[in-house]
């Protein structure tokens, strides 16, 4: 089974800084607290697809393209 939790988190945080958003403009967007999108960041809460959709509508990326790096690599090791 594929183990993505941790690297999609980072994935997003390295996304979200490259952007300069800050965690409270994102928890904004998604209408969440900030306190919720931080354990997003850390792995500490399940990113589901819809908010991933979300996610990259924030970012303005399509999602196959942001999930491409994030997955490739799992399945080398797998």
């Amino acid at each position: 089974m594929i183990q993505i939790g941790k690297t999609l988190a980072l994935a997003i945080r390295q996304k979200r800084t490259q952007l300069h958003y800050s965690q409270e403009f994102m928890a904004f967007k998604l209408k969440q607290t900030q306190n919720a999108y931080c354990k997003v960041e850390l792995g500490q809460t399940k990113v589901t697809l819809v908010k991933l959709i979300d996610i990259c509508e924030v970012f303005e990326v399509d999602i196959n393209d942001f999930l491409k790096p994030v997955i490739e690599p799992q399945l080398r090791v797998a």
